[in-house]
């Protein structure tokens, strides 16, 4: 791409390349090296003694991924596994006028998708129209005029190509990626990189086909706007087993836990209950305070999900004054450490998947072991957590878990029940006299509070006070744990 974005990428890579020699340097190293050689072999003696004293030690520290939700180990790897393949989840894409698009589109080459359209375009504008990227590129896609001039066609037969038409944008989008598929596939065949070709392609995107030609192999460093594009591709993707809806539950009707019983939930993806969304009263929060919060949420965690939600909780942010400010602060700031900002709706660290199932309980784990792990905003787990859930909420989430990574409203109704009757009650917590800090103790505080991740307990500190700020109200004290 020939823009100031690419440019600037260019110049980084070209900083961070090894500069060669020239033959005066190098006879001056010679030289140094002949006449300090004596010093140089000793340096070398310390050295081998030190790393066979303490390498046993050093060999068994290996730092892993953190990420929320997951144990700590593999979740990059998860993610960039991931091909984007799979049918596109037609429900989660914010413009309904653009799917068929994306589902065109999608054929253009075998590295793309649907999926992998849409995943780029949520990072690249959120599925804004006419978003304007701050080196001249617009439209859906963000897409320079130059590239555009090249890959655009007037594919909805309006009678004009424009790069601000979402449907030319994206065939433009699936087009300039395959281009750009091609020519990393050429490279990789000629030796001249080593990679992953989507990752590669996504890179290419981002920096310029020129610019990676340079690299050889793709540096952890630079694989930033691959992992944000991927990392959406689940939200995107439809995990739907069955056309045939499952039956809504009766009207404050709990889960009992047996098939076919009340409560067995509502059609996947769709938003449930009668009661108007409405934020708290005198809160002041609304959809443009949530998107300010929460600028890179996936559209499976929707605002109104979130306040459909919270009239199964009437006495959730309350509190009269700052109380249920700081409540609702509390909360999000939580969810927005442990859902990455609202872009992870299951927990990515798969081989834990099986972790979650206490056998013993006398309803068992009838969804199998592996259907109980992390889901949601606060990152469900556990097949009793699952049950007590769905009791309180009014559906059979023992033996239909999956409804919680499919609807929006179950899933933001499990972090509520979470907050206010799970175990521990940070609701209690943060309208008593706990602060926040006691709410990140209760969440999680044997991996995190006495000093164990401050990084992870800075995060959601930092996530409250900005929250605290946005809704007018000072965040109090004992902030940490």
């Amino acid at each position: 791409m020939a823009s100031t974005r690419n440019a600037r990428a260019r110049a980084a890579v070209a900083e961070a390349t090894p500069k060669q020699p020239d033959a005066g340097q190098t006879t001056g190293i010679i030289v140094a090296v002949l006449a300090f050689w004596p010093l140089l072999l000793v340096a070398l003696i310390c050295l081998l003694c030190i790393v066979a004293i303490v390498g046993g030690s050093i060999a068994q520290h290996t730092p892993v991924d953190s990420q929320p939700g997951g144990n700590g180990s593999g979740a990059l790897d998860d993610v960039l596994k991931d091909d984007g393949k799979g049918t596109l989840d037609e429900k989660n894409v914010p413009l309904p006028d653009v799917v068929q698009a994306l589902k065109d589109a999608g054929d253009e080459c075998d590295v793309i998708s649907p999926i992998v359209l849409a995943a780029q375009i949520q990072v690249e504008s959120q599925f804004r129209r006419e978003a304007v990227g701050p080196d001249d590129q617009r439209g859906i896609a963000q897409i320079p005029d130059d590239i555009f001039a090249t890959y655009g066609k007037d594919d909805d037969g309006n009678g004009t190509a424009s790069v601000l038409d979402p449907v030319d944008s994206i065939h433009a989008q699936a087009r300039y990626l395959c281009a750009l598929s091609d020519q990393v596939g050429e490279l990789i065949d000629n030796g001249e990189l080593t990679g992953d070709r989507l990752t590669l392609t996504l890179l290419a995107w981002n920096i310029g086909i020129e610019s990676i030609k340079t690299l050889g192999t793709v540096p952890i460093g630079l694989l930033a706007y691959p992992y944000e594009v991927r990392s959406q591709f689940e939200s995107f993707r439809s995990h739907e087993t069955t056309p045939t809806p499952p039956p809504s539950p009766s009207p404050g009707g709990a889960g009992t836990g047996s098939p076919g019983g009340a409560g067995t939930g509502p059609p996947g993806g769709t938003e449930t209950g009668t009661s108007p969304a409405k934020p708290p009263s005198g809160s002041g929060f609304d959809e443009a305070v949530f998107r300010k919060m929460f600028p890179r949420a996936i559209p499976f965690y929707s605002y109104a999900g979130l306040t459909q939600a919270m009239a199964k909780y009437p006495a959730f942010a309350s509190g009269s004054g700052d109380v249920g400010k700081r409540e609702l602060a509390a909360f999000l700031a939580n969810v927005n450490h442990e859902s990455g900002g609202l872009i992870y709706v299951e927990e990515l660290n798969k081989s834990a998947w099986g972790n979650y199932c206490q056998s013993s309980a006398p309803y068992g784990c009838p969804a199998g072991v592996r259907a109980y792990h992390g889901r949601g905003p606060i990152q469900l787990s556990w097949n009793y957590n699952y049950y007590a859930a769905g009791n309180d909420l009014g559906y059979d989430l023992l033996h239909r878990p999956e409804l919680v990574s499919t609807n929006s409203t179950v899933a933001w109704g499990t972090a509520l029940w979470f907050w206010m009757r799970g175990g521990g009650s940070p609701h209690s917590a943060i309208t008593g006299t706990g602060g926040f800090g006691a709410t990140i103790r209760i969440i999680n505080g044997y991996l995190e509070c006495g000093g164990k991740r401050p990084d992870a307990v800075g995060s959601r500190v930092s996530a409250y006070r900005k929250f605290c700020e946005l809704l007018g109200v000072d965040p109090g004290g004992n902030l940490t744990c």
